[in-house]
């Protein structure tokens, strides 16, 4: 086969060779491309075979190279073979076994979306089903740098049906943007793809959305809501007088989004219907306009039992002395468990004195199930008296909770305290090895002691809390330390806590090579941040085991890897990062390898660098990826930017009981920017995370499977 190929191209070679001597005794020297660069003449011809022959091969790698051939021919029967290709109309087969190829299709067809033919295969690809090929657990290979285990073939033909739908909404054809708005009322097969194509590149003509008193369906309205277009509203008017529950609340809803006031006297209406759902609605939508209404509509539903759990959720948007009476009587006191954590955090939410005063309460402080939700909602109120109240529980009978939510509160208000500091300063000197770790915590997180002031206890316990309690306030300095220890630690488990130093990515080399190598493929909560540090200092000779994780099957441990080969003295860098990004379905995974990219500057004039950028900045399903490789294109070096604040996560961990575990647990948090923190629970079931950027994170606890080396075969 490879023989044939070989052969193949010394002929098109030869044959394209003699026909542009023949032209160039007749013809100009440009005339065998047209005038947007598209060959034309036997070069064309030939290319077109020789992609088909690609096409018809048994390789799955030699297909994805037909389809890469014809979208370089460029010609309209290239663009006509793709798309039948697409439709599984064509005489070379199908790709609807093949995400891969799937996924090469969408971005071949986007550049062509002049052609109608391109459109219609592109649409193709938004519609079509999963096939039961694309079903089966893809066959991990040498050399694939994107073999996850764990439903790839499904993951990534909705990554070819979003980037197709993009392509098609780039097009800005109206019969395109009315397919797609089509595709995204529909519920099924390619609805988010649509969806998320059209809110990417809103339709320009005022007519799209329809005439008002149509038919129209409650996804059609909540796609209304997202666009944010003023020019539906009236479409929208329409809605609220549906014969279709849910489509009136939804339209309700969406008005009262867009901030059209006439929403005010349809969701008053709505209040006196008995459909709980319509109630729901009308009282959300007070609520987002900010009527005056919007505190009697929340209490009704509150007092109702058939819509507490719905006023709780507004409740923690509208405060008022009704409300706080309701909401703590319910969080002390409910059937529902779900009911009673809600009026917790609607409780935390509130302004309003009495409600922190609630959360204070003794009895729901002591409940082995509710303290902690109450303790935490305390250490977060805005309310002008929870400072103190929060302060009061480090003395008191629950005084564990009261110093961690007063760290809490301390990190993320400044309030501090005297009287709390001299207690969290004893408890850093007690005899106790639980007590000990906890006061060494909050000593190290509100900066009163270094981390090096506890690595040497001989209880491992309070070398892990000190490890987390730097994360406060992370520095060069605390790495160095942490580092330090990491290679005297003899416990496994404080080891990988110790290895939140590896942050930094450990520029100066202090943790050895082999031992980054280990712990990267070691499944452990520290393996992400090891395989970032390690990527960091590859180089020819670590190529290998650097490729290996850039494909490994944790997306945390691909996106740390992709990050830490920006900085990398790697020369082949740009092109593994292609290839890792190429076929890609973690969307952190793609963000980390963009931001490699960006950082990459040596890199700039390399052409898969730049060809991939440009392929991110239009085609990636993600706003934020797109936005990012644009900018890395400018010349940004961090395209995704810093984060201006911090928060901190308070976490509980507990058995089938409900109670604490029985061992020592360590995980990660991957916070908003993906990276993942290695964290370890106390005796108590309870981790404190502080220093981690706005936005949401994951809990990662179950080992992570070993990095999948392939074997020789």
């Amino acid at each position: 086969m490879r023989a044939g190929a070989a052969a193949l191209v010394f002929v098109t070679v030869v044959a394209c060779a003699q026909a542009s001597n023949a032209q160039s005794r007749s013809t100009p020297a440009n005339a065998e491309r047209s005038s947007n660069g598209v060959p034309t003449n036997l070069r064309a011809r030939v290319g077109i075979d020789y992609a088909a022959r690609l096409l018809r091969s048994t390789d799955p790698d030699e297909r994805l190279r037909g389809i890469q051939r014809a979208a370089a021919v460029g010609t309209p029967e290239a663009v006509a073979l793709l798309a039948q290709l697409a439709e599984g109309s064509s005489t070379t087969g199908t790709m609807r076994g093949d995400p891969r190829a799937l996924v090469d299709l969408a971005r071949a067809l986007s550049r062509f979306t002049d052609h109608e033919r391109a459109r219609a295969g592109l649409l193709a690809i938004v519609t079509g089903g999963t096939t039961t090929a694309s079903r089966r657990p893809p066959q991990v290979r040498a050399g694939d740098l994107t073999a996850d285990v764990e439903g790839d073939p499904v993951v990534r033909t909705e990554l070819a049906r979003q980037i197709a739908a993009i392509g098609l909404a780039r097009s800005s054809a109206d019969r395109a943007l009315e397919q797609l708005y089509a595709v995204a009322r529909s519920v099924g097969v390619g609805q988010a793809a649509a969806t998320n194509a059209i809110l990417r590149s809103p339709p320009r003509d005022p007519g799209f959305f329809g005439s008002p008193g149509a038919n129209v369906s409650p996804a059609t309205v909540q796609l209304l809501a997202q666009l944010g277009d003023l020019r539906a509203i009236e479409f929208l008017h329409s809605a609220t007088r549906s014969s279709d529950v849910v489509t009136r609340a939804a339209a309700i809803q969406a008005l009262a989004e867009l901030g059209d006031q006439r929403a005010v006297s349809i969701a008053r209406a709505a209040l006196a219907e008995p459909d709980t759902r319509l109630r729901n609605a009308a009282a959300e939508s007070l609520v987002t306009l900010g009527a005056p209404e919007r505190f009697k509509a929340v209490t009704a539903l509150i007092e109702d039992e058939a819509t507490t759990a719905m006023g709780a959720r507004l409740a923690e948007r509208v405060h008022g002395p009704e409300i706080t009476k309701l909401l703590a009587a319910r969080a002390a006191v409910h059937p529902d468990r779900q009911i009673r954590a809600a009026c917790i955090r609607a409780l935390g939410r509130s302004s309003d004195p009495a409600a922190a005063t609630a959360l204070a309460a003794p009895a729901l402080l002591a409940d082995p199930s509710f303290g902690y939700e109450a303790a935490l909602a305390l250490a977060r109120s805005p309310a002008p008296n929870a400072a103190g109240l929060t302060a009061d529980l480090v003395g008191g009978k629950e005084r564990a909770l009261g110093v961690r939510a007063y760290v809490v509160r301390a990190l993320l208000r400044g309030d501090r305290s005297r009287d709390a500091d001299a207690f969290v300063f004893g408890l850093a000197r007690s005899k106790d090895g639980r007590e000990r770790a906890l006061g060494a915590f909050a000593r190290v997180a509100l900066g009163d002691a270094g981390v090096e002031t506890f690595l040497g206890d001989q209880d491992a316990r309070v070398r892990r809390a000190a490890a987390m309690g730097s994360a406060a306030r992370p520095s060069p300095e605390s790495d160095r330390a942490l580092l330090a220890h990491l290679a005297l630690e003899a416990d496994p488990l404080t080891q990988q806590v110790l290895a939140a130093g590896l942050r930094g990515g450990d520029a100066k080399g202090r943790v050895k090579t082999l031992s980054l190598v280990d712990r990267a493929q070691s499944g452990g909560a520290d393996a992400p941040l090891a395989a970032y540090a390690l990527a960091r200092r590859a180089d020819e000779s670590l190529e290998p085991k650097v490729t290996t994780l850039l494909g490994d099957r944790d997306p945390v441990v691909r996106a740390h890897t992709a990050r830490g080969i920006g900085a990398a003295p790697l020369e082949d860098a740009s092109s593994l990062l292609a290839s890792a990004y190429a076929y890609e379905t973690d969307v952190n995974v793609r963000r980390a390898i963009v931001s490699a990219f960006a950082a990459r500057t040596n890199d700039k004039s390399s052409p898969s660098r730049q060809r991939t950028l440009e392929m991110a900045a239009t085609l990636d399903p993600d706003g934020p990826t797109r936005l990012a490789a644009a900018r890395a294109l400018a010349g940004v070096t961090a395209p995704f930017g810093a984060a201006s604040s911090s928060d901190v996560a308070w976490l509980r961990l507990q058995n089938e009981n409900g109670g604490a575990p029985n061992s020592a647990f360590v995980g990660s948090i991957v916070d908003a920017n993906g990276v993942a923190v290695p964290i370890a629970f106390d005796d108590d079931g309870f981790a404190v995370l502080p220093g981690l950027p706005p936005g949401e994170a994951r809990l990662v606890l179950a080992p992570r499977l070993p990095s999948y080396e392939a074997k020789p075969r």
